[in-house]
């Protein structure tokens, strides 16, 4: 099937926005009205922990109590109708496009409902709670368990298997990208200046990427252009 057209579809924290979900970053580098220095670096998170775990815990109640929205379960719609040919990488940490349908999700920055001990490497389910501070189930360390998501400052291993894809486009590909300002990725240097039909979808124009790279830019709700988007993609993908 490798000579199938494919569908990459790659998003940010504005897909999960319309499910009540703040996007990460606000103006003059708040989330939430916390300094991300503090709650997400990795030279700073040690001397924040009592901050940083708060600050997660609130992010992991809120995540469980939220909804996938229509722009989520247009992506696993996708991916049912076009088997293995349809490749989800997505900048967000939460979980709802899984509870929408979406399986083989690669998680670039972490998974918010894992925990991860950075002495021993050993990573754990913890479900949609509070963490409850006891430990590493392995080493049993207290002071070296953090949330498994990719803090500034950290290696993020799933890059690489991201610039595979994106450097391996076709033009019988077409690269969706989704509700990401392209502050963190350069979603424009990574999906636009490909051979693939690329696609942005962003509640408005920003400043940040070269938004005119794309072949096509729709501005507005994810949770109506993505399904508009339907039937473009059957001309594409048969």
């Amino acid at each position: 099937m490798n000579h199938l057209p494919r569908l990459i579809v790659f998003s940010g924290a504005g897909l999960s926005a319309e499910s009540g979900l703040p996007t990460f970053r606000g103006d003059q580098g708040l989330w939430e009205g916390v300094p991300i220095a503090k709650v997400c670096h990795i030279e700073t998170w040690r001397e924040n922990f009592d901050a940083v775990h708060e600050f997660y815990d609130a992010r992991r109640i809120a995540e469980a109590r939220a909804e996938p929205n229509a722009g989520h379960r247009t992506i696993a719609e996708w991916q049912k109708r076009w088997p293995g040919r349809v490749v989800i990488l997505t900048q967000n940490i939460d979980r709802l496009l899984e509870r929408a349908g979406c399986t083989d999700i690669v998680k670039l920055h972490g998974d918010i409902r894992r925990m991860r001990c950075v002495a021993c490497e050993t990573e754990w389910e913890i479900g949609g709670v509070a963490y409850d501070q006891s430990g590493c189930p392995q080493c049993r360390s207290t002071r070296d368990v953090k949330p498994a998501v990719i803090f500034f400052g950290e290696a993020a291993p799933r890059y690489t298997f991201l610039q595979q894809v994106a450097q391996f486009l076709r033009p019988q590909d077409t690269a969706i990208v989704v509700g990401t300002s392209g502050v963190v990725l350069p979603a424009d240097r990574l999906f636009a200046h490909t051979p693939a039909h690329s696609i942005l979808v962003n509640l408005q124009p920003g400043v940040d990427m070269d938004e005119g790279a794309f072949t096509e830019r729709h501005y507005g709700p994810a949770t109506r252009q993505l399904p508009a988007l339907t039937a473009l993609l059957r001309q594409r993908l048969g």
